[in-house]
């Protein structure tokens, strides 16, 4: 696999070629079954409910073969899908921050493997290895950044200071690991980039783009954000029917493009034409980029390029076809393209809304390629494995694996000759699945893939693998108890809300923090359900030890105005403990420093109120979870539970009227 994924970028220029310099004699093709499948995957997402509207396109040679939108843009006016509604397309983004890149490189204006810093003076953190990243590394996930700066990443409305808070808050914070080792999805490398291409260029990355790569590739429908004043968007609906705020995603170059699904597949045309690119330059955009230590033996299972999550998907590639994809995701959209270069074929689909986009389209492709008969074939059946006996080398590989979203413990059965997985909830660790020892040297999974355990770069790794290859992933690294334990009573068992949130800022999140007792000497913070390890300098300040986990944070408590305030980035997070109990006849007004007002509710009842102009009230559940957010509009009457707790937004001032029902 190594070997045919190092030649891929050949491939691509020599279709270039091809393209540009010939006209080649080709049999029509057939996309009656490839159209069937694509309606009834699509339909089938919308129908369970968590997709309120498609949009799907496929273009072959340059001809746009199939268009189709599905359901509702917008229920309350009645518009339906059309070849013009506008998706947000999510971290595709990532694709044309590269090309942008690559133009600049073309231009002279930045090379590849120079530091950033040497464009980007401005560009600081509290690590002296921030020097050594290079350009590259923003676009092949090797930068070792935290991850995602999330304060008001996404929001119900723009915010054009987004970059400038991006750059102060990395001034005070430290890289996971060596800059160029380890490919691990970043999008704070791209939120850089984006910055690299407006320094560079002399224009903003919105007029950049569609100067050089949208006008270029025809893409009449794409922008950064929404275009101005567009109505043909596709809205996102809730549960009980209600429309999502319009969503904004501020880092441009991470995430922040609106496109239409023909649209991305006219990018892929342009680059097959040599349009956005040299025939050079796109051999390194789509040639295999990782970091040599991204995984500890093999290849990966997704090999970066530049931008791409994959240069060779693999359900493709045992099938002799080259696919080049990127994935893109948020909480309101999810978008796929594949880009097939010796075909000639682009496929791109994108939701509002949750689906699995990817399952999607590779379900589209798989058809395109099965009823024209373009691949080879799968592979030649080998036999099954049997059960057999653990290897007592592996058993030493027992113990707790941390990544960048679970504490996980791995224990063996030697009777049943089966790994048993278990997820850290805060309390124990729960039994998540027990999974049999094969002949193939593998534990096997009930979803395709496989799981084992490698040692390199004096780390002990728990992995998973593709089903019938050495390509892998780090799903965890294994953990040992910190030589000295430092105090974590600071942290131990405390549970956290913001008292900074912005009014237009979408991630309103809550955090929990602790300590895993079989684990001495680390602590963990969790948001949305997801538990990271995290060691200790001191007894208030946290740091990162995971370099194969993504989107990390570094947290620090300090003691403020009486109170002892949890930080994380730039949310400023109050202990649930000091929060006083909200009185029916309490006057809510905005103090003089913005702060927020959190109050705890004791009992069950319901809550109403009247918002002040720019005031946002969100209800955290004794959970942490919101459960009820103004900024997606205001409800006259919420139920609340006892525990739950209420924090009021609003600009110094702001007098908020409520009622409390018990």
């Amino acid at each position: 696999m190594k070997k045919k994924l190092m030649v891929l970028g050949v491939s691509l220029a020599l279709i270039l070629v091809i393209v540009s310099g010939c006209t080649q004699s080709v049999e029509p093709k057939s996309y009656e079954k490839t159209i069937e499948t694509a309606r009834t995957d699509i339909w089938n997402a919308i129908s369970a409910g968590g997709a309120s509207s498609a949009a799907v396109a496929i273009m072959d040679n340059g001809n746009l073969v199939y268009e189709e939108g599905f359901a509702m843009a917008n229920r309350e006016a009645g518009l339906a899908v059309t070849k013009d509604t506008q998706f947000n397309i999510c971290s595709v983004s990532k694709v044309f921050t590269a090309a942008a890149v690559l133009q600049l490189c073309e231009d002279g204006k930045l090379e590849l493997d120079k530091p950033v810093v040497d464009y980007l003076p401005e560009f600081t953190m509290a690590d002296s290895r921030y020097k050594d990243i290079s350009v590259r590394m923003l676009l092949n996930h090797t930068a070792a950044l935290p991850g995602t700066y999330t304060t008001n990443a996404e929001t119900t409305e723009p915010d054009p200071d987004y970059t400038q808070k991006f750059l102060a808050y990395l001034a005070g914070t430290e890289l996971k690991g060596d800059p160029g080792k380890v490919s691990v999805y970043c999008n704070d490398g791209f939120t850089l980039a984006q910055i690299l291409v407006e320094k560079s260029s002399g224009q903003s990355f919105s007029d950049y783009l569609a100067t050089n790569i949208f006008t270029k590739a025809g893409m009449k429908n794409s922008s950064c954000y929404f275009k101005a004043d567009n109505t043909d968007i596709a809205r996102k609906y809730n549960e009980d029917g209600s429309a999502a705020p319009v969503e904004y995603i501020n880092s441009l170059g991470s995430g922040g493009i609106a496109a239409t699904a023909a649209d991305l597949c006219r990018y892929g045309q342009a680059l097959f034409q040599g349009k956005i690119l040299s025939e050079a330059m796109v051999t390194e955009y789509t040639s295999p980029q990782y970091g040599d230590q991204t995984v500890p033996a093999g290849t990966p299972l997704y090999p970066y390029g530049l931008g791409w999550d994959s240069v060779a998907v693999a359900d493709f590639e045992r099938q002799g076809v080259t696919v080049i994809g990127k994935n893109g995701g948020s909480p309101q959209y999810n978008s796929q393209l594949y880009l097939l270069p010796q075909e000639n074929i682009s496929v791109a689909i994108v939701f509002a809304g949750n689906a699995d986009v990817t399952g999607v389209a590779n379900d589209i492709v798989q058809a395109l390629l099965d009823e024209n008969g373009l691949s080879e074939g799968l592979e030649t059946e080998t036999a099954e494995p049997t059960a057999a006996t653990i290897p007592d080398e592996l058993l030493a590989y027992a113990g707790i694996y941390g990544d960048g979203g679970a504490i996980v413990k791995i224990e063996f059965n030697n009777e049943k000759n089966a790994m048993i997985y278990k997820k850290y909830d805060g309390k124990t660790f729960e039994t998540q699945g027990t999974y049999p020892y094969l002949s193939d040297g593998y534990f096997h999974l009930p979803v395709g893939y496989r799981a084992g355990f490698a040692k390199n770069f004096g780390q002990e790794f728990f992995m998973i693998y593709d089903q019938s290859s050495d390509a892998g992933f780090v799903s965890g690294q294994k953990m040992a108890a910190a030589a000295a334990a430092l105090d974590t009573s600071q942290f131990s068992g405390k549970s956290w809300i913001p008292t900074n949130l912005s009014a237009i800022d979408a991630n309103a999140m809550g955090v929990k923090t602790g300590v895993v007792t079989e684990l001495p000497g680390y602590l963990y913070h969790t948001a949305n359900g997801g538990y990271t390890l995290y060691g200790l300098k001191d007894a208030t300040t946290t740091q990162m030890v995971l370099p194969y986990g993504r989107d990390l944070a570094q947290a620090t408590i300090a003691e403020n105005n009486g109170q002892m305030i949890l930080t994380i980035m730039d949310y400023q997070l109050i202990n649930t403990a000091s929060v006083a109990s909200l009185q029916n006849d309490e006057a809510i007004v905005i103090g003089s420093d913005g702060q927020s007002i959190c109050r705890k509710l004791d009992n069950d009842g319901t809550f109403s109120a009247v918002m002040p102009e720019g005031g946002r009230i969100v209800i955290y559940g004794p959970d942490l979870q919101p459960d009820y957010d103004s900024s997606s509009g205001v409800a006259e009457e919420i139920p609340v539970t006892a525990g739950s707790y209420l924090v009021f937004i609003g600009a110094p001032g702001a007098t908020f009227t409520y009622a409390y029902t018990v």
